[in-house]
């Protein structure tokens, strides 16, 4: 039953302050979004949601480490992406840019703004295109 009640709490989806994202997501935000503020906040589970009044989408662990940044339509702004990963771009793609990237299981999956899916790894480099 405990088991039951735990996952319904985890489960729980949220809106919360943009005052209780962790510190470091709020750092991540000032840093790579400096004058956007944030529209909505919600907390499901164990991450936080979070979307910025440019229609940014924002995806940060219980401890603020970013998970996936979403820009739509715009280019992620510089610094997010692995170094390697951004130099890889610009050589290989310059006449693209990154739109969309997410880390998870040790890889980072970006997607241009021609809806090319790309995976790289840990440290940044190129592993292939993502079917």
């Amino acid at each position: 039953m405990s088991f039951i009640a735990m996952s319904a709490f985890v489960s729980c989806d949220r809106v919360v302050s943009p005052d209780k994202l962790p510190a470091q997501a709020k750092q991540f935000i000032t840093a790579h979004f400096n004058g956007v503020d944030v529209l909505s906040v919600r907390k499901d589970g164990f991450q936080y949601d979070a979307v910025l009044f440019d229609g940014t989408e924002l995806e940060f662990s219980h401890g603020g480490q970013w998970i996936k940044v979403d820009c739509g339509l715009n280019p992620l702004p510089d610094g997010i992406l692995p170094a390697n990963t951004a130099k890889y771009l610009a050589a290989k793609f310059p006449m693209n840019f990154a739109t969309h990237v997410k880390y998870e299981h040790k890889r980072y999956e970006v997607e241009l703004n021609n809806d090319l899916d790309l995976v790289f790894d840990k440290n940044g480099n190129f592993m292939g295109a993502d079917n």
